[in-house]
C-alpha cells in the first residue's frame, strides 16, 4: 500500500458531496420501489392500475337505502360478540348463528384487498363464477364444474357490472394463492387449530364433517346479488368490503315440515325460485313468512370485518349491499348435506 498524495485526497474531499448525492439518489429510487411493491393505496403510485369503472369497491352503486338496516334486536335478533369472546366461549359447537366483529382488524387483507391494490396483486388469479340463481339452487360445490373460468381482472373489470350479465363469483374448489391465504391471517378460531396443527385436529376423533380446516373461498359480488335460499354444513362467512343482508331460517322448524320451507321459500302459486332482492320484494311481507322470521330466524346486515356463523342446516339467503368482497370456510368442506 502506497500513501495517497495531498493532491490526490483533496480531489477525492470535492467528489465525496457528489458520491453521497448518487447514492441519496439511489437509496430513494429503491425506497420508492419498495412502497410500490408494498402497497397500491396511494393512487400516484399504482396509476397504471385499472380498477374499471368505479375506483373503488365503495364507490360502486349500493342498495343500502333500499335493504339495509342497523340491526334492531326484534329483527336480527342475533348474538353480537367480539372475536375474544367467540374464541373463549367456543360458540361454533352450538346451534345457534352468531355475528362476530372485530375478526379482520389485524388481516393485511383490509389492506391488500382494497380494489386498486387487489387488482395489482392477483389479476391473474383464476376463479370460477355463476348466476347467483344457480348457485343458489345447487350450491358452487355442485356447479363447480360447471362454473365458468375467469380471472380476477377480467371478472372486476368486465363482468361485475356487466347488466347483461349476472355472475358471482363464489367457488370453494378455488386454488388460492399462498399470498391471498397470508392476507387473511390470523385466522379466527376453530380455522387457526388446523393452520397451527392439523396432524392434531385430523388425529382427534371427530368425524370428516365435524372438522373445520384451513380453507377459504373468495366470494366478489356487486349490489344486490348473493345465493338465494339454500343449506349445507355449518360455515363461517367474513367480509372485507361491502356489506351482506342475511336471512336465516332455524332448521328445527321445517325439519319434519319441509313444505314449511317450501313455502316460506317461494310462492306456492308460482313455484320458482325469485332472486334474493325479488323475495325480499316480492314475498317478504307476505302471509307468514315475516312473523315466522321475526320468530324462528334472523334478518341482519353484516359489515366489513364482521364474521357470520350459520349452523349446520340452517337455511338462509344473502344479499350484498353495495360491491362486496368476503371469505368463506365451510366445516367438512365439501361434505354438505
Amino acid at each position: 500500500d502506497t500513501a495517497q498524495s495531498p493532491t490526490t485526497m483533496k480531489g477525492l474531499c470535492h467528489l465525496l458531496p457528489a458520491i453521497v448525492a448518487v447514492v441519496s439518489l439511489v437509496l430513494a429510487t429503491l425506497a420508492a420501489d419498495d412502497l410500490v411493491t408494498a402497497t397500491c393505496q396511494d393512487s400516484v403510485a399504482c396509476a397504471d392500475v385499472d380498477t374499471g369503472r368505479y375506483p373503488t369497491w365503495e364507490d360502486a352503486p349500493t342498495s343500502a337505502e333500499e335493504f339495509g338496516h342497523d340491526n334492531p334486536e326484534e329483527i336480527c335478533r342475533l348474538p353480537i360478540i367480539s372475536l375474544r369472546k367467540w374464541e373463549a366461549g367456543k360458540f361454533w359447537r352450538y346451534d345457534q348463528p352468531f355475528l362476530v366483529t372485530n375478526v379482520t382488524d389485524d388481516w393485511p387483507a383490509m389492506q391488500n384487498f382494497a380494489k386498486r391494490e387487489f387488482l395489482r396483486r392477483y389479476p391473474d388469479v383464476v376463479v370460477g363464477m355463476g348466476s347467483s340463481r344457480e348457485l343458489g339452487q345447487t350450491g358452487p360445490d355442485d356447479a363447480g364444474d360447471a362454473l365458468k373460468k375467469t380471472t380476477i381482472e377480467d371478472y372486476v373489470l368486465n363482468v361485475m357490472h356487466d347488466p347483461e350479465q349476472d355472475k358471482y363469483v363464489f367457488d370453494r374448489k378455488l386454488n388460492i394463492p399462498d399470498g391471498l391465504v397470508e392476507d387473511c391471517q390470523p385466522y379466527p378460531q376453530p380455522l387457526r387449530w388446523f393452520r397451527e396443527d392439523p396432524l392434531g385436529v385430523l388425529g382427534s376423533n371427530l368425524t370428516p364433517n365435524k372438522l373445520w380446516k384451513d380453507h377459504l373461498a373468495l366470494t366478489i359480488g356487486r349490489d344486490q346479488q348473493g345465493l338465494t335460499f339454500h343449506r349445507h354444513n355449518a360455515a363461517l362467512n367474513i367480509v372485507l368490503f361491502g356489506k351482506k343482508r342475511w336471512i336465516l331460517y332455524d332448521q328445527i322448524r321445517f325439519a319434519e315440515n319441509k313444505t314449511r320451507l317450501k313455502r316460506m321459500t317461494r310462492d306456492i302459486n308460482k313455484p320458482i325460485q325469485l332472486t334474493t332482492p325479488e323475495w325480499i320484494r316480492q314475498l317478504y311481507g307476505k302471509d307468514e313468512r315475516m312473523e315466522e322470521i321475526r320468530k324462528h330466524g334472523h334478518d341482519c346486515v353484516q359489515g366489513p370485518g364482521e364474521m357470520l356463523y350459520v349452523p349446520r342446516g340452517w337455511a338462509h339467503m344473502v344479499l350484498n349491499i353495495g360491491d362486496t368482497v368476503a371469505v368463506v370456510s365451510e366445516r367438512g368442506l365439501d361434505n354438505s348435506i
